[in-house]
């Protein structure tokens, strides 16, 4: 009798950090995404009790500051260079909201960044991905990151702005410590997130938001793809999602 050897899934194999490959990270906020990466970056290093994170994981913290496209512009500018210089980068992934920018921007960010992954290129994950098998990510927000962070604390589904977040974020905080408010410059928002919120819920609700647009290439407000990311790295993080 002959058996025919199927490898198991790809959500049932065992991975460890150094099967990740290297990720660099660009933002167009200067201080709330970096933080929240760096923190995240911080914690993995500390849960595997080793250096992973510092070699594999890569805040590029000259990217603030920019819109939409010239945030991917920027990117794909500095990702050349870096592989032209014999770096190889496996992962890119690119935080960005909706906020005041052109609704043809922010979209047109999203599919530019995407239609980067080709068919014809697969990476060694199995993944669609660029001619040099770096794969590229759209972490948007609509209409911004803070919906990201209300979401580890209650589901929301309304078009709100950045202002009306706040105060509702703070509302949750503050439940478990009178003192603590939610600002764009927190060292340790991903551990807050993680102590105070559920992790859990918050991807299963960005989940839920993005699965009931009406065009799944349109991100609406609400929205964020950010969950993306904690999916992928939620074995370095050892959650359970």
């Amino acid at each position: 009798m002959t058996y025919k050897y199927q490898p198991p899934s790809r959500s049932l194999r065992k991975k460890v950090p150094e099967q990740f490959g290297t990720h660099i990270f660009y933002g167009e906020g200067i201080k709330t995404e970096p933080k929240y990466v760096e923190n995240m970056k911080k914690t993995i290093k500390t849960r595997y009790n080793m250096n992973p994170a510092s070699d594999i994981i890569i805040v590029d913290k000259k990217s603030g500051g920019r819109n939409t496209l010239g945030l991917v512009a920027y990117a794909e500018i500095d990702v050349k260079a870096r592989i032209n210089g014999g770096q190889k980068i496996d992962h890119v992934w690119i935080f960005y909201d909706k906020d005041s920018f052109e609704k043809d921007d922010y979209d047109n960010a999203y599919h530019k960044i995407v239609s980067k992954n080709k068919e014809n290129y697969i990476n060694n994950e199995g993944d669609t991905s660029d001619k040099n098998y770096t794969r590229w990510h759209a972490l948007w927000s609509n209409e911004c990151f803070e919906l990201w962070v209300l979401l580890h604390f209650q589901y929301s589904d309304s078009s709100i702005s950045r202002e009306s977040y706040i105060p509702r974020i703070d509302s949750e905080l503050m439940k478990y410590d009178d003192k603590l408010v939610y600002e764009k410059n927190l060292d340790d928002l991903f551990e807050i997130l993680e102590k105070h919120g559920k992790i859990k819920n918050a991807v299963s609700w960005a989940k839920k938001l993005n699965n009931e647009l009406l065009n799944p290439n349109v991100k609406e407000n609400p929205s964020t793809g950010i969950y993306e990311l904690i999916e992928y790295f939620q074995v370095y993080l050892k959650l359970d999602l």
